[in-house]
């Protein structure tokens, strides 16, 4: 697939005006991106009301979810989201095998749904503590999870993407950061042709963008880097 961006409005739900705003003159750069809905938007506003307030952005929508529950729960927002046409969703794979019968309800959509490892905002020893497993194993140990369960594809740090390259996945790498940006909230961090190069396919990045003097201009970069990183696959 051609790599895509996924730009995550994640001050929706404390500046939603503010953030629309941004994302309206966002919309009008060429290029393969959409947006990133967060849960607490979605539980603030309702899902109905939140994913028409983007989509006449006229861009994809990935609606970050992070669901880790029952079954029947989340056969039952697969389904609202799914009939609300988002082009992504996102579950737990430590759902396990609560996950397959879920998961089939987008099959034959135009809603993929993606299996989240570790976030990014973990490291190896935050998996050592909780999983007695290094960071590249428990990435591992939970892809295969969404595998076999037949999700679309799997969300994991950029820094990983090694791991998961046999298992003919979508590869969704958060927490991507711009070259010369610092910050402290991703412990395993890269830019967007690090990622792109070494086997993502969609990308997100929130801040870096959204949060810069000019986000158009930052978009714009991002792309080009995008570009840059798949000529060099």
């Amino acid at each position: 697939m051609k790599p895509c961006l996924f730009i995550a409005l994640d001050g929706l739900s404390n500046n939603e005006k503010e953030t629309l705003k941004i994302a309206e003159k966002l919309s009008n750069v060429e290029g393969n991106f959409g947006f990133k809905i967060n849960l607490d938007y979605l539980l603030k506003v309702g899902t109905k009301k939140a994913i028409e307030k983007i989509r006449k952005f006229g861009r994809p929508i990935f609606a970050d979810i992070k669901m880790f529950n029952g079954t029947r729960t989340m056969k039952d927002i697969i389904r609202d989201l799914v009939d609300l046409e988002v082009e992504y969703l996102n579950v737990y794979a430590l759902a396990d095998y609560l996950l397959p019968e879920a998961v089939a309800i987008a099959k034959g959509t135009k809603t993929k749904v993606l299996c989240l490892t570790i976030l990014t905002h973990f490291d190896d020893s935050y998996c050592q503590n909780h999983y007695r497993r290094s960071l590249k194993d428990a990435v591992r140990h939970f892809a295969k999870i969404g595998k076999d369960a037949n999700c679309d594809g799997v969300i994991l740090p950029g820094t990983m993407l090694e791991v998961v390259k046999d298992l003919d996945m979508i590869n969704l790498v958060p927490g991507v950061r711009p070259e010369g940006f610092v910050d402290d909230r991703h412990k395993e961090e890269i830019n967007e042709g690090d990622a792109i190069d070494g086997g993502a396919d969609i990308l997100v990045i929130g801040g870096p963008i959204m949060n810069s003097e000019n986000p158009v201009n930052t978009l714009s970069r991002s792309l080009y880097e995008i570009k840059k990183g798949e000529q060099r696959r």
